[in-house]
């Protein structure tokens, strides 16, 4: 192996990414609404981890359920819920089971404002009861 692979793997083996590193990606107001989203998933369950990676952050109870991917004008909510069973699709939802992204999950929501988020709560707690949380 060349030494840049070498140093590639080793960082991918010992990186550490904080919250705070998500946190400055977004602008001041989307900053206070993921610290809602964030509170709100890890009260669903006591046994959620949240753990912070390169590109997203992930939460999970024996599999992830929910990954965050936060970005300067927006935050994307990826959850592991079958978009085909969901009768009324929110208007900031997306299937992206054919498109390549960050983290796990077929359904992909943009959250902009609480409003957003207020509609996501529901597929939020589905997507937990498909992984048996």
């Amino acid at each position: 192996m060349v030494a840049a692979g070498k140093k590639a793997a080793e960082t991918r083996r010992n990186a550490i990414y904080t919250i705070e590193e998500h946190i400055n990606k977004l602008n001041s107001d989307l900053t206070k609404l993921l610290n809602e989203i964030r509170e709100y998933i890890v009260d669903l369950d006591s046994s959620i981890e949240e753990i912070p990676k390169k590109h997203y952050i992930a939460y999970k109870t024996t599999q992830n359920f929910v990954c965050i991917e936060t970005q300067r004008k927006k935050i994307v909510l990826y959850l592991k819920v079958n978009p085909d069973e969901i009768e009324k699709m929110p208007n900031q939802a997306r299937d992206v089971r054919q498109i390549g992204h960050f983290g796990t999950g077929d359904l992909g929501l943009t959250i902009k404002s609480m409003m957003d988020f207020e509609e996501t709560k529901e597929l939020i707690s589905l997507s937990l009861k498909n992984i048996g949380g």
